[in-house]
């Protein structure tokens, strides 16, 4: 029997460059997107968000822009439950 009251385990901290390989190599395995160009990762610093990264399709390639850009949500919802981009820099120092 499950438990329903179970902490959540903590997420794997990936780079940027990582996490964006990840994100397109699972976008172009989802059907009619294998030649999908490029993404963006893009950090959100909204310390109420549930999540410190979105993701969205800069360059379609050949396939439809819709198609991709739906592909991008549904892995970005996916890699969310087990990925947080790590931070820019440790925190409490600023920048000069």
């Amino acid at each position: 029997m499950r438990k329903v009251d179970r902490p959540e385990m903590a997420k794997i901290l990936l780079s940027m460059p990582d996490l964006r390989r990840r994100a397109l190599a699972e976008i172009r395995q989802q059907a009619g997107c294998h030649n999908v160009q490029d993404i963006a990762i893009n950090r959100v610093t909204d310390e109420r968000a549930e999540n410190n990264w979105s993701l969205c399709v800069l360059s379609a390639g050949a396939a439809d822009a819709n198609t991709a850009a739906r592909a991008a949500l549904h892995v970005q919802s996916v890699l969310r439950r087990d990925y947080d981009l790590m931070p820019d820099r440790p925190h409490g120092t600023e920048e000069e």
